[in-house]
């Protein structure tokens, strides 16, 4: 039987299309955030730090933040501080302020 033009197209950008990455959130006493599958940066100031994952967007809030580890092209990131709040919101990705590039 032969397929459709448009189920031929949906197959081969499912093929194309990169996999979700997994991410993980890891908190030492609320002075430190490791975060992996981080994909963009979209803003930090002392008071926010927010990125973006592959499931959505995470913005940590608090006093004194800091980035002191941004690798994207390994999707890794760390930041320290007084970590008071962490909020996941389910947005699409959008390019921010650092981005790891198209593989």
């Amino acid at each position: 039987m032969q397929k459709g033009v448009k189920q031929m197209e949906k197959e081969a950008a499912a093929r194309h299309a990169s996999p979700i990455k997994n991410h993980t959130l890891t908190m030492e006493n609320r002075k430190r955030a490791m975060l992996t599958g981080v994909g963009q940066v979209l803003g930090f100031d002392e008071n926010q730090v927010t990125l973006m994952t592959d499931h959505g967007e995470i913005t940590l809030t608090g006093e004194g933040l800091h980035v002191t580890k941004l690798m994207l092209e390994e999707g890794q990131l760390a930041v320290e501080g007084k970590i008071d709040g962490i909020l996941y919101t389910q947005r699409s990705r959008r390019r921010g302020l650092f981005h790891r590039a198209a593989q």
